[in-house]
């Protein structure tokens, strides 16, 4: 019995790499539980490789690309003040895009997601280090793309919620399934926005430095 959920299991993320036909929605490893970290699933060291299952995150245990010590990957750079943060964080610079594919060009790096603040002193370091303006929209990974009432951070895939905030305000008034953040009145503010919409991005790199 348990050899035939496996294969039905399978059976799913074929389907679901066919009908999507692009490179990225491949399904390789084992599919994941919506709401639950990577991380916590299949070690610190898994990677992201689309959608697969019925949409449910597909995570792969793979080592993320480690890089010398006090280096980030190209095009990315380290906080001045890495007390907030010792990642690594790319701004798109005045390359506004929608959503996706700003999901997508923080993924093309190896080990690099959506932004996904986790206090308002990184959020400060980071607006600080990028001298992003007050107002300024800026897409984080948050959202509820598959419209299941749930949201997450693509990629990391750990869970969000508007109801218990890292830091911040909620400012949201519509339905919409991505969020971005913008700084207002000395004060973050997360809102939601059609995931059409283009803003400014900044990519997220959990630094590994080789042994």
């Amino acid at each position: 019995m348990m050899k035939c959920c496996c294969l039905i299991v399978f059976i799913f993320c074929t389907i679901g790499v066919s009908n999507g036909g692009i490179l990225s929605r491949i399904c390789i490893g084992t599919c994941g539980t919506k709401g639950v970290p990577c991380n916590e699933t299949f070690g610190s060291d898994w990677s992201y490789n689309g959608r697969c299952c019925n949409d449910r995150p597909c995570c792969k245990f793979l080592k993320a690309p480690c890089v010398p010590e006090g280096t980030c990957p190209k095009g990315f750079k380290l906080l001045s003040n890495q007390t907030s943060s010792a990642n690594c964080y790319y701004l798109s610079g005045l390359n506004a895009v929608s959503w996706n594919t700003a999901k997508d060009n923080c993924a093309s790096t190896d080990g690099a997601y959506l932004w996904r603040p986790n206090t308002a002193q990184e959020a400060n370091a980071v607006q600080n280090e990028f001298n992003i303006p007050d107002e300024y929209p800026i897409w984080t990974g948050a959202n509820d793309v598959d419209n299941d009432g749930t949201f997450t951070f693509a990629i990391e895939n750990g869970p969000f919620s508007f109801n218990d905030l890292p830091f911040g305000e909620d400012r949201s008034t519509n339905n919409q399934v991505c969020v971005f953040i913008e700084y207002d009145n000395l004060i973050w503010g997360w809102e939601k926005a059609p995931c059409t919409f283009v803003f400014r991005y900044i990519c997220e790199y959990k630094l590994r430095v080789c042994p």
